[in-house]
């Protein structure tokens, strides 16, 4: 299972594999691409990364936080943007498509649908096995929605 934190400056990215009841971590991080390109050029940079990591971890399924309604309307058009390319890669590599809204995906990993990023690292963390899980809040993020993903 792949799991996705979409933004344009720093997305998100996890894979999990599913052993009988329990998940493992194959392989998370941060795609973060110059801030100083333009929109097309970072958006091509996430595509491109993601794409790499479909080819090497060949997840049968992807799952991405649904799109929030944000104060700042050209942000929540910037992030379509960011979702769209990654749903096309879904697509491409056939790959089954699950989102899940944030409250859910909190309530998911830590049983409150109103959990902090720090309480959704740590729960992550335990859940995982993962001593000192010292990754980017958009890395837990990733993991956290593949974990839901998954379960």
């Amino acid at each position: 299972m792949m799991g996705i934190d979409p933004g344009s400056y720093a997305t998100g990215y996890a894979f999990l594999a599913l052993e009988g009841n329990r998940a493992s971590a194959l392989n998370y991080g941060v795609i973060r691409p110059k801030k100083d390109t333009e929109l097309i050029f970072r958006i091509g940079h996430i595509a491109g990364e993601i794409e790499n990591l479909i080819v090497k971890h060949k997840p049968c399924a992807f799952c991405m936080e649904k799109a929030f309604f944000a104060k700042n309307a050209n942000s929540a058009l910037i992030l379509g943007h960011i979702r769209g390319a990654v749903m096309l890669l879904g697509f491409k590599h056939d790959l089954v498509f699950s989102e899940k809204s944030p409250r859910s995906v909190k309530q998911a990993v830590t049983g409150n649908g109103a959990a902090s990023k720090e309480q959704v690292a740590n729960m992550m963390s335990r859940l995982l096995g993962i001593q000192n899980l010292d990754c980017a809040l958009d890395a837990s993020d990733a993991l956290a929605i593949a974990w839901a993903g998954l379960f």
